[in-house]
């Protein structure tokens, strides 16, 4: 692996954001969620899980490549992300945010107003992880007011539902669990209270009893025919993240246990070219989305790559850590280049590894069609895929400098 060609890459995604995908005035209301190129559009949906993803890249990117030139525009996504949460003291959602705002600021859409538990986990992580690189005292008591919204909402069993017309009713699907319990133990570990931990661990016992023996977890849709376009290598990949992180914050046995088994399924998925396949052969019925040649670059590549890092952190394996840079150079080699420099810079969403081509949908009871060779995400695919590569990048200086 060429650090310059992962370095390149980000710098060619993020030339693409900046000229492609912002909102006006710099990103004074956040970042586009994705183009459909079939449809010819810009889809105007100004998601906060999305421009969450993308801050934390531009935060990390100041840390490698030691530059500040995309500051002031990461300065206003977190602007931005402040205004879009709910910070109306009598509201029953308070501290939660909203799918997506139309445009960033028009709250008109009935879809765009429901909070869905994954986006919400993932935007607390990511707001702990550039607290954590830059300390920032709003995004800190952003986190808490959101955390505790689903912490009140948290059910006996360990995730996370209220019926309430607003909050999705995806709850019992790994995603909607997983990444909430690894963000609840992070916030634990930065404030000190006991009880996001108490929660996180509820959560992670509930996430644990979906794991199967070999090692995959069972998915929304085998759970709740939910999710129909989601492909198994989305929900065990992240898995593998989840479980990084309970181990490394926690230190018990049973979180390396449940990781090194989701780990080696995973690894198992990898195709030789470096990307990880939707499936095998036993779990055609697991999922809509189970073309076996096929690479999806909006649920699972960016996550895996985040995932096997953080799973070589957490176990010392390298081949986690091997994995990881194998699946990067693929991303960095397939990116869009002379396509169009509409998306030129980008990834498209779903790409056959045995054909070396495009290819692939996320129809499956999904009219809007979320993911696929006609979808380009800037939240979910480049914004994962950049950060993955950056960790990398950064884990690079840090051996060659002998730390």
């Amino acid at each position: 692996m060429q650090q310059s060609t992962l370095l390149t890459s980000v710098e060619r995604c993020l030339t693409w954001l900046e000229t492609q995908m912002l909102t006006f005035d710099n990103g004074y209301n956040g970042v586009y969620e994705r183009i459909r190129i079939d449809e010819n559009i810009r889809v105007n949906w100004v998601r906060p899980d999305c421009n969450t993803e993308i801050a934390r890249a531009l935060t990390l990117y100041k840390d490698v490549a030691g530059e500040d030139r995309y500051e002031a525009l990461n300065q206003n996504i977190k602007n931005w992300l402040m205004r879009a949460q709910d910070n109306d003291e009598l509201s029953a959602w308070r501290g939660s945010f909203p799918f997506y705002l139309i445009d960033g600021y028009d709250t008109q859409s009935r879809s765009g107003y429901y909070v869905y538990q994954n986006d919400n986990g993932r935007i607390l992580l990511g707001l702990l992880h550039m607290h954590e690189r830059a300390p920032d005292e709003r995004l800190l008591r952003s986190a808490a007011k959101l955390a505790d919204y689903w912490v009140s909402i948290q059910r006996p069993e360990g995730y996370f539902y209220r019926n309430d017309g607003k909050t999705q009713p995806y709850y019992l699907g790994p995603d909607f669990v997983g990444w909430m319990a690894a963000a609840l133990l992070k916030l634990a570990k930065v404030t000190g209270n006991e009880t996001y931990r108490a929660s996180a661990l509820k959560a992670y016992d509930y996430y644990l009893s979906l794991q199967l023996e070999d090692g995959r977890m069972r998915t929304s849709y085998e759970l709740m025919k939910t999710e129909d376009w989601r492909p198994v290598s989305s929900e065990t990949s992240k898995a593998v993240y989840a479980f990084s992180i309970a181990y490394q914050e926690t230190g018990d046995p049973k979180f390396a246990a449940a990781l090194e088994k989701a780990g080696r399924y995973v690894l198992r998925l990898q195709h030789p070219d470096g990307g990880i396949l939707n499936n095998d052969a036993q779990t055609k019925n697991a999922a809509l989305q189970n073309n076996e040649q096929l690479c999806d670059l909006v649920y699972t590549q960016g996550f895996a790559l985040m995932a096997l890092y953080e799973a070589w952190k957490a176990s010392g394996d390298r081949a986690y850590l091997e994995a990881a840079e194998r699946l990067a150079s693929f991303l960095a080699a397939i990116q869009c280049s002379g396509e169009s420099p509409l998306w030129d810079g980008a990834w498209r969403g779903s790409y056959n590894a045995v054909t070396r081509q495009w290819d692939g949908r996320a129809n499956q009871n999904n009219h809007i069609d979320e993911g696929g060779m006609y979808s380009v995400y800037t939240g979910w695919c480049a914004s994962t895929i950049m950060y993955g590569m950056l960790l990398l990048l950064e884990e690079k200086k840090r051996s060659q400098a002998g730390g």
